[in-house]
């Protein structure tokens, strides 16, 4: 089957490369003209494990193009373009002008949104287009994307028509619920907002934590955890949500929601505590520290999250400003981000820890948890990721989060 993706970001690329290992002639389409040179130059845009062995392992069935004309005689297009936030809640011009595009050149083809976008876009778009539009959430996590495009929880496939969509998905073997585009677009939201909710409340037993003598959070969401009506993830305790999905899509929800006359006083709380998350830890770091002017602080990791170089939302960004707003000057370790401004970035993670009198670990990239815990000797050690292999005798102070 011949099939086109529209937007080659972290979503779009991973879903062309993996369609392309399973039997399906692959047209990536971007507008900028940067990203699809290095793509045809075989130098991949962003970083993501095991993306580059697929888009190799593909071979001439994925092809990169900025030429929607190249989506001739697909039978479905994706549309993987981004949908910020904006003062209306959510911005749906880049999904409304692909997916224009897209109809002038194949018109019967089935339009398919793999975007996040609010109930009724896809009604909406078809009756723009006069395309048949499907609405195929994604639920992959950045750091194992690939693993989870092969092998997904299940497939949402909303719409009156969507065969093309439920064809191309067929090797997954994974449960499909076929449904309405506008089930289909709130389940999206619905997923992405409860494990927003699962992380603000496992950061708030955190913060009951630390005022009960012998009470230690790690502990508890283990405990909890166990429980298979709640499961294990997104109970690690930390900074809050980041990322390009969890704060956009639970803005977005609550300001749709509020359209519709409706009150989401959980999410609301939860968009209001993750916002504070990162002021309420570094005023913690200041009652145990001291003044923070001009001192030297070590922090461990820079992309939102593992597995990733990807820095939207990344809550280690946010503490780093929040940081140098206090006269702090930062110096920064991350595997894969090099680059960041107003920082001084540092070659491993022995350098910047040698550099500094504390130490904060923000992102839970693995290498952190074999650091040699000499390293650490006369440091202040502020493990808000709870990764390291540390005793109270290496260190001058140490802080685990959630621990009393």
């Amino acid at each position: 089957m011949k099939i086109g993706v529209v937007g080659l970001g972290y979503v779009g690329l991973v879903t062309a490369a993996v369609l392309a290992n399973h039997d399906n002639e692959v047209i990536g389409i971007d507008v900028s003209t940067e990203r699809v040179n290095k793509l045809n130059s075989n130098n991949l845009p962003i970083f993501e494990p095991e993306l580059g062995n697929r888009i190799e392992s593909a071979g001439s069935r994925l092809k990169f193009s900025t030429d929607y004309s190249d989506l001739a005689e697909c039978s479905g297009v994706f549309i993987c373009v981004p949908t910020p936030n904006n003062e209306a809640g959510i911005d749906l011009s880049f999904v409304v002008a692909a997916s224009k595009e897209v109809s002038k050149v194949v018109p019967k083809s089935e339009l398919i949104i793999k975007s996040t976008v609010t109930p009724g876009t896809a009604r909406h778009i078809s009756n723009l287009t006069g395309m048949n539009v499907t609405s195929n959430p994604e639920f992959t996590r950045e750091g194992s994307a690939v693993y989870d495009t092969e092998h997904p929880d299940r497939i949402v496939v909303g719409g009156n028509d969507p065969q093309v969509c439920k064809d191309v998905w067929k090797f997954t073997n994974a449960p499909t619920i076929i449904t309405t585009n506008e089930n289909a677009e709130l389940i999206k939201y619905a997923s992405n907002a409860f494990l927003a909710t699962k992380i603000t409340f496992i950061n708030q037993m955190a913060d009951l934590c630390e005022k009960i003598p012998g009470a230690d959070v790690k502990i508890v969401a283990h405990g909890i955890g166990l429980d298979h009506r709640i499961g294990k993830e997104f109970l690690k305790p930390g900074l809050g949500y980041g990322g390009s999905c969890f704060p956009k899509d639970t803005i977005a929800l609550n300001s749709y929601a509020n359209s519709k006359d409706v009150k989401l006083d959980i999410i609301d709380s939860v968009i209001r505590y993750n916002s504070d998350r990162i002021n309420q830890l570094v005023e913690k770091i200041i009652r145990l520290a001291g003044d923070l002017n001009d001192r030297n602080i070590c922090v461990l990791g820079l992309s939102f999250k593992d597995n990733t170089d990807d820095l939207r939302e990344s809550r280690s960004i946010a503490l780093i400003e929040n940081l140098s707003k206090r006269g702090a000057k930062i110096f920064a370790y991350d595997p894969i981000v090099k680059q960041y401004p107003g920082i001084v970035q540092c070659n491993s993670s022995e350098e910047c820890i040698m550099k500094c009198s504390i130490v904060i670990t923000a992102t839970e990239w693995e290498e952190f948890r074999s650091i040699d815990p000499v390293l650490f000797k006369d440091k202040m050690v502020f493990d808000l990721r709870r990764i390291l292999s540390i005793k109270p005798d290496d260190i001058t102070m140490g802080v685990g989060i959630g621990k009393d």
